[in-house]
């Protein structure tokens, strides 16, 4: 009787995604475009999500990723504030992403710039910040997952006129007024007569600052001195056919051309804000992965993600609506 085949190896390190979860305690709605939004039941996806990465056997998560966009604007609203502050929805849905005992790293989206400031956004979401000139908070940081990879969390509203003030708010105010002729008539979130990569010239997206850039440059050489490998995280996304390319950070093209010019070094990059699953993979072979909404899944719906990662490999396994990925490292990739 032949011999079975030997078991494959276990991963390096496993972690679980999850993205635009944008709970709010308010009555359900639905996006410009008519798509529902379940506001309330996302606490309770995100919850089960959560429970799920808890329970995955054998190989366990090492830890978890939000990827911004935690509560929705509208917990900010009168319907929700009438019920609770703002600070107590966030701290319901990190309650419910605790269900999970590991860490949890985050990045923040345009809408909890709707409802809390920075230093909130800071203390409340754990996110590492830079203090920059002008007293201006930027959430840019790096994590070690395991020996030779190393995570890169980037802050593309670093420069937007959420929440800034000086010269971060004038760069934003100035490159949509120049890009956007509905921004000077007061339509500032209208990307109406633009085309294509242009349509994201408007209010809710952001752009990464040059003091960001040169950081994150210098993690990148520094990655390549070191062999690490390195993924790149953001709440928006990094390439335009990977996504709605409304949805870019305004400056995208300087991100798309260190991860070109880095791309023995990055293997990755994951984001969300589109609210759907999207994929590109750029000309150098570096894999742009785009997280679905838990707030556009129906309830009972989790929708989020668990990757594991190999030497030669990364595997996205989705749940919910989010779809499933083989990503070769440093080779071609197939998609289920």
């Amino acid at each position: 009787m032949p011999a079975a085949p030997p078991a494959p190896p276990p991963p390096v390190f496993s972690f679980g995604v999850i993205a635009d979860i944008q709970y709010a305690p308010v009555k359900d709605g639905a996006s410009f475009s008519g798509v529902p939004r379940y506001y309330r039941s996302a606490l309770d996806s995100t919850r089960a999500a959560a429970s799920a990465w808890k329970d995955i056997q054998p190989n366990t998560l090492s830890f978890a990723v939000n990827l911004g966009d935690t509560i929705d604007g509208l917990a900010a609203s009168p319907e929700a504030t009438r019920q609770q502050p703002v600070l107590a929805s966030l701290s319901d849905v990190m309650s419910a992403l605790g269900t999970f005992p590991g860490p949890t790293h985050s990045v923040y989206g345009n809408h909890e710039l709707y409802a809390m400031s920075r230093e909130e956004i800071k203390t409340h979401l754990h996110i590492p910040m830079q203090l920059e000139t002008e007293d201006q908070l930027v959430g840019y940081y790096t994590t070690r997952p395991a020996p030779g990879w190393k995570f890169v969390f980037v802050d593309t509203y670093d420069e937007c006129v959420m929440g800034r003030t000086g010269s971060k708010l004038a760069r934003a105010e100035a490159l949509l007024s120049s890009n956007n002729p509905n921004f000077d008539r007061g339509e500032i979130n209208s990307p109406e007569g633009l085309v294509g990569a242009g349509r994201r010239w408007v209010a809710f997206n952001g752009g990464v600052g040059a003091t960001q850039l040169k950081w994150i440059e210098s993690e990148l050489a520094a990655s390549r001195s070191a062999s690490d490998r390195v993924v790149l995280l953001a709440h928006q996304p990094f390439h335009p056919d990977s996504s709605n390319p409304m949805c870019l950070p305004h400056n995208y093209e300087a991100l798309l051309q260190l991860t070109e010019a880095f791309s023995d070094t990055v293997v990755a990059t994951f984001s969300g804000h589109t609210h759907n699953s999207g994929y590109a993979r750029s000309e150098k072979g570096v894999h742009h992965v785009v997280f679905d909404a838990v707030l556009e899944s129906k309830p009972g719906v989790a929708t989020h993600s668990v990757v594991r990662v190999h030497d030669d490999r990364m595997v996205i396994e989705g749940f919910g609506d989010q779809r499933s990925y083989d990503l070769a490292l440093n080779s071609t990739c197939s998609v289920e």
